[in-house]
């Protein structure tokens, strides 16, 4: 066989041997490994085998990675998001579907401090689709509302996606945090938006969200229950953009100040145990996988696939947003079956030389990808926010969830629409930068 057609061969085993429920890094590294064998040797192989894990270990630059996944597991065990849920309430107090507006506005928040998709998700059903329950909220807009937030966690920085994307394209990791804000205000819009025209036409029925009686509370109550959120957030992007902060130090004072928050609250000993355990399992699923992206991506190299691909999408007519929209359309369909790191992660080295080679300007290609994989996470009938929902919301059947996300689903493709019309509303902070 050429190296090309065991790049080819390479790529369909790792699909395979995925479907059949492998976990990705495994994969990644066995069919990189024997890949690279056959078209190199096996003793190179096994040498790049050991030097893609001593070096990916080792990189300094994945130490960031770490520290906000611990900053995030804090948070969400020291109550910040309980207070971030009464907080909006407050602001949203009267509305038709004002709890599921304030779960949306609390899931915004604390995706600022999260930057995982699924934690924001179980963490927010956590603490509002009981109270949704206890209003008498239809399950179909209180759990669709949550799923959709969830997928928040992955956008607005600091984003662990955004973050993954950065260091495997060597782009800058504080542009992408910057370029992943005005679209995720813009789906904090368009999802509110969405939760509003729900309570009111969708179906046409008064019980569907009912005005919840909340007691009012004064300005300085609300800025309370936001202070914690808001200060961590600013103080970490504060200091990333006024350059006091390396993106690994501004993990560090996230972290530490999260820490602070945890013991100043009293958490208990054995949450914060389960925060630190948490931490580690995260980044031992993260780190391998990294290290699978590695050795596979040097049977990409050798095999010679992402230039041939390049060639043929050349010389097949298509223009650049054709290819751009069948690899929308692949992300779509992956996310169904797939979680968003491993999207990327494995994803992003091929793709990348396509977009750069059609003249695509990858930190907003990033945006776009990040934006489709959250598509792919809420798209019935598999998607991961989906199963996390149904887990944190304890017996809420799985068909009731897909129904009520299907408004959220129709949204995040206007949106996407709207990012690939008006490429200016993810590169303008960063031109400015």
């Amino acid at each position: 066989m050429t190296p090309l057609m065991i790049g080819y061969a390479s790529i369909a085993a790792m699909f395979v041997i995925l479907m059949l429920g492998a976990p990705i890094g495994l994969a990644m590294i066995t069919v990189g490994f024997v890949g690279f064998s056959a078209i190199i040797g096996l003793a190179p192989a096994l040498g790049v085998l050991k030097t893609a894990t001593f070096e990916t270990i080792t990189s300094y630059s994945f130490t960031l990675i770490p520290l906000f996944l611990l900053m995030g597991n804090l948070v969400s065990r020291s109550g910040i998001a309980a207070d971030l849920f009464r907080g909006a309430l407050r602001l949203t107090r009267g509305w038709s579907g004002g709890l599921a507006a304030a779960g949306m506005t609390a899931s915004a928040i604390f995706s600022t401090v999260s930057g995982s998709s699924l934690a924001t998700a179980s963490t927010m059903t956590r603490v509002a689709y009981p109270e949704m329950q206890a209003h008498g909220y239809d399950p179909r807009l209180a759990t669709g509302s949550l799923a959709a937030g969830g997928t928040l966690g992955i956008l607005i920085p600091p984003s662990i996606a955004l973050m993954l994307y950065a260091l495997i394209t060597e782009q800058s990791v504080g542009t992408m945090f910057l370029a992943g804000i005005l679209p995720g205000v813009l789906a904090f819009v368009l999802y509110t938006i969405t939760i509003l025209l729900m309570a009111r036409i969708w179906p046409p029925d008064a019980t569907l969200a009912p005005v919840a009686e909340v007691e009012p509370a004064g300005r300085f109550e609300t800025l309370r229950l936001f202070a914690p959120a808001i200060l961590l957030f600013g103080l970490v992007m504060g200091g990333l953009y006024g350059n006091f902060f390396t993106p690994t130090e501004a993990g560090g004072v996230g972290a530490a100040l999260a820490l602070v928050f945890a013991l100043w609250r009293r958490v208990p000993s054995a949450e914060l145990v389960a925060a630190f355990t948490e931490t580690i399992v995260t980044c031992g699923s993260i780190f391998l996988i990294l290290i699978g992206a590695e050795v596979f991506g040097f049977v990409l190299s050798t095999s010679q696939l992402s230039t041939a691909l390049v060639d043929f999408l050349n010389g097949s007519g298509f223009g650049p947003w054709q290819v751009l929209l069948a690899i929308l359309v692949f992300y779509v369909i992956l996310g169904c079956f797939m979680e968003s790191l491993a999207m990327i992660l494995l994803t992003v080295p091929i793709f990348f030389p396509v977009i750069l080679a059609n003249g695509f300007d990858p930190i907003w290609f990033g945006v776009i990808a990040v934006v489709t994989v959250e598509l792919g996470m809420i798209t019935p009938p598999v998607g991961m926010n989906l199963f996390m929902v149904k887990s944190a919301s304890r017996g809420t059947p799985l068909t009731t969830i897909m129904a009520g996300v299907v408004p959220f689903v129709v949204t995040d493709v206007i949106r996407l629409g709207i990012l690939l019309a008006f490429p200016a509303i993810s590169l303008l902070l960063t031109g400015r930068l």
